[in-house]
């Protein structure tokens, strides 16, 4: 196979990262894609750093043996724990959401940000360090957002509390936050609904930043600086989707919401 048609590999703990792998469709609807994402172990966000490791290195290994040009981790979580790991450990470009993240944040925000995130991606300050490193004095507020994850992986809509938890993570926004960083992928899933709840609580953030359409130009960005772009516009892309979880049907219902209707082939795999 000719290197540049190669897929790019894209993973994540769960379905979460499909926001990545959206932008990179409507960025490079060229290339060829395969996401990896295990529901079977969601949430990542309270499991140990070990874990996390564990996981995610079988998961980037998985992916390599499928023959992808690069990698881009979709997991705020698996970035803030295994990254650098995962860089030093394969010999494959490795991408990740929270720098880039952070580049965007560090061009918007002002003087005062909030970041909704998991337990584990608070706990790390991984965010404080990377947005202080260019802005010493800007204020962070961090909220732990525990139950958000598991939620969106198990039909979002179904929870008859969701706007009660919702509410209980975005009142802690700080009033004066200029921006609202959303620090996990799963959470722009259901964008509207923390808007309405923004809208609800009165916290006036001018803007959201989510790290998909950041991290999606860093790829392409990339790509093209080493002359690995598909170029090929003959050929249809090929997106091939390989799930841990245990429900066939859960997940497709979850991809066929998340991916609007995109074309994809479904896998199920096992990490243990």
């Amino acid at each position: 196979m000719n290197i540049n048609s190669k897929p790019i590999g894209i993973f994540d703990s769960g379905f979460g990262g499909i926001t990545v792998l959206r932008e990179l469709l409507k960025l490079m609807p060229n290339e060829n894609y395969i996401y990896f994402g295990d529901n079977k172990n969601i949430p990542y966000g309270d499991k140990s750093k070990k874990e996390i490791i564990e996981l995610s290195s079988k998961m980037a290994e998985f992916l390599i043996n499928k023959n992808c040009k690069i990698l881009v981790i979709g997991c705020n979580t698996i970035t803030a724990s295994a990254s650098e790991i995962l860089k030093e450990k394969f010999d494959i470009p490795i991408i990740e959401v929270i720098s880039n993240a952070c580049a965007e944040a560090n061009k918007i925000a002002k003087d005062n940000i909030s970041i909704m995130a998991t337990d584990f991606t608070v706990k790390s300050k991984i965010y404080l360090r990377k947005i202080k490193e260019k802005n010493k004095d800007i204020k962070i507020t961090q909220i732990v957002c525990k139950k958000l994850c598991p939620m969106i992986e198990n039909d979002w809509q179904s929870f008859e509390d969701r706007f009660e938890i919702l509410n209980n993570y975005i009142k802690r926004i700080d009033s004066n936050s200029d921006c609202l960083l959303l620090a996990c992928t799963h959470y722009p899933l259901i964008m509207n609904d923390i808007k309405k709840v923004l809208k609800e609580n009165k916290k006036n953030v001018k803007k959201i930043i989510e790290p998909s359409r950041p991290t999606a130009f860093s790829v392409k960005k990339y790509l093209k600086e080493n002359n690995l772009l598909n170029n090929n516009i003959i050929k249809k892309n090929k997106l091939i989707i390989y799930t841990t979880s245990n429900d066939k049907i859960k997940a497709k219902n979850l991809l066929n919401i998340f991916l609007n209707n995109e074309k994809y082939e479904l896998e199920f795999v096992n990490l243990d």
